[in-house]
C-alpha cells in the first residue's frame, strides 16, 4: 500500500489528542505535514540496496521501510527547533504526535526497484535524496492553504522537516524481496552475494 496523507494525519491528530494537544489549527498543521511529506518524499527519495541473489539474470525487487522510531524523530526536531525558539512543552507534544504520525504513515510504505545482474533473493536499501530545506520549503505553502503563516510557522516547519529528513535517511531501511529470472546452466545460477539494486518509494 502507498503512503496515505489522510492516514498520517489521523494518527497525527489520535496521538494529539492523547496529549491534550486539540483544535481547528492543529488539525490544519496536522494535514499540512501529512500532505507535504508524502508528496516529497514519493518525488525525491531513492533507496539503493545491496542484495544477496541468484545470477547472472534480472530481478524485480519489492520492499517494505522498517526502522523508524517516533522519539527519536521527535528528539531531532525539537533539537532543530530550540536554536530557533521553539521550546517547551507544547513543542515536544506537538513535535511527539507529527513523529508519530508519520513514522506510523511511512509503516505502510512500500519500494520497488530492480537488481543489476541478479535474479531471486533478498537485499537490504538505504533511503538517500531528502533535503531538510526542501521540505521545509513545501511544508510552508501546504500551511500557508491553510492559513497558519508567520514566522513561528516557518520555524516550525523548518524543526519538523529536519527531523522528518535526517531520521529517514539514518534509520530507514528498506527491506527486499527481489524476484527474477536467472541464466541458465553453464552460465547461472551462481550466488551473487552484493548485487546492487535502485528503487523508489511509493
Amino acid at each position: 500500500m502507498p503512503i496515505i496523507p489522510s492516514a498520517i494525519t489521523g494518527f497525527t491528530m489520535a496521538k494529539a489528542f492523547s496529549r491534550g494537544i486539540v483544535g481547528r489549527d492543529m488539525r490544519k498543521v496536522a494535514s499540512a505535514v501529512a500532505s507535504a511529506s508524502t508528496q516529497y518524499i514519493i518525488a525525491s527519495s531513492n533507496v539503493i540496496s545491496t542484495n544477496v541473489v541468484l545470477g547472472p539474470g534480472s530481478g524485480v525487487s519489492t520492499g517494505k521501510l522498517i526502522g523508524l522510531i517516533p522519539s527519536v524523530m521527535s528528539n531531532l526536531m525539537f533539537v532543530r527547533g530550540v536554536p530557533l525558539g521553539i521550546a517547551g512543552r507544547d513543542a515536544k507534544k506537538l513535535f511527539d504526535s507529527i513523529s508519530f504520525g508519520v513514522v506510523m504513515g511511512l509503516q505502510t510504505a512500500i519500494s520497488q526497484g530492480s537488481v543489476i545482474g541478479g535474479g531471486p533473493g533478498t537485499g537490504v536499501g538505504n533511503i538517500v535524496g531528502l533535503i531538510p530545506s526542501a521540505l521545509q520549503a513545501l511544508i510552508r505553502p501546504f500551511l500557508a492553504g491553510k492559513l497558519v503563516v508567520g514566522s513561528y510557522s516557518g520555524k516550525m516547519a523548518s524543526a519538523i522537516a529536519f527531523g522528518i529528513t535526517t531520521h529517514v535517511m539514518t534509520a530507514g531501511k528498506i527491506i527486499y524481496t527481489d524476484v527474477g529470472a536467472v541464466a541458465p546452466p553453464p552460465v547461472g545460477p551462481v550466488p551473487i552475494p552484493a548485487a546492487p539494486g535502485y528503487g523508489r518509494i511509493l
